[in-house]
């Protein structure tokens, strides 16, 4: 009985990728104010929202840009809502540099010293096809979950929607979140959040408003699940047949 390969653990890379996003998200996320106060201080350099009208050069201006809404934060709960509001670019990329580290540690490339046959490429290709298929499905999966509880769930419908509002450059009202002159503004995001930010209506009818509003995206959010699961359930039977 052939013996399996040992398990390596794993790179120094990943793992430093792995602690570094950890470490980064835990600090913003319970003490953002106060590491934000520090980087700007330690920036010199006052945020404008305008680079040509500030003290800060275009590289200083982006940082502190990211950092200033910290500093308005009213409670330290703010804080995580905050961080992916203002870094949701900076995680994404540092989660895929952790994807692609993992990757390139379980597939190194070797020398070739002979050329593989044809049904050995295949089911080669089928195979990383399999892994891409199976990784999309729990995005798109995990996504939706995480779309629905932060616009479907009371009251944290509402703080979402204000933030995604916030986000692209509209600050609605609390009485009366409708008067302001940016609720009129067309586009996806406006119209379909207007409802949520009703006060008591918006708060507590979230989970209607998210169907009612967002029913189309989720149907088409679902459908795409589905065709990813045929896709990766074929392609998986198929290296099985190739296999036996």
């Amino acid at each position: 009985m052939a013996t399996p390969p040992a398990k390596l653990p794993p790179s120094s890379l990943y793992r430093a990728l792995v602690w570094g996003l950890f470490l980064f998200c835990v600090s913003f996320a319970l003490i953002g104010g106060v590491i934000a106060e520090q980087l700007l201080a330690a920036l010199h350099c006052q945020f404008h929202a305008d680079p040509r009208a500030g003290t800060c050069s275009f590289f200083q201006n982006s940082v502190a840009s990211r950092l200033t809404p910290f500093l308005a934060a009213q409670t330290p709960l703010d804080y995580p809502f905050l961080l992916l509001r203002s870094f949701w670019g900076l995680i994404l990329a540092w989660l895929l540099a952790i994807g692609w580290s993992r990757h390139a540690y379980q597939n190194p490339r070797k020398a070739i010293a002979a050329p593989r046959a044809p049904a050995a490429t295949a089911v080669s290709l089928q195979r990383r096809l399999h892994q891409f298929l199976q990784a999309s499905f729990w995005i798109l999966l995990l996504g939706l979950i995480a779309f629905c509880i932060a616009l479907g769930t009371p009251f944290l419908g509402t703080y979402v929607s204000r933030e995604i509002l916030q986000a692209l450059g509209c600050s609605p009202g609390t009485l009366d979140p409708l008067v302001s002159a940016c609720m009129s503004r067309p586009g996806f995001w406006t119209p379909r959040l207007q409802p949520f930010l009703l006060p008591f209506l918006g708060q507590l009818g979230s989970p209607l408003w998210l169907f009612w509003q967002f029913g189309d995206v989720l149907i088409l959010w679902v459908a795409v699940i589905a065709v990813v699961l045929a896709l990766k359930i074929y392609v998986a039977h198929r290296i099985a047949a190739k296999a036996s």
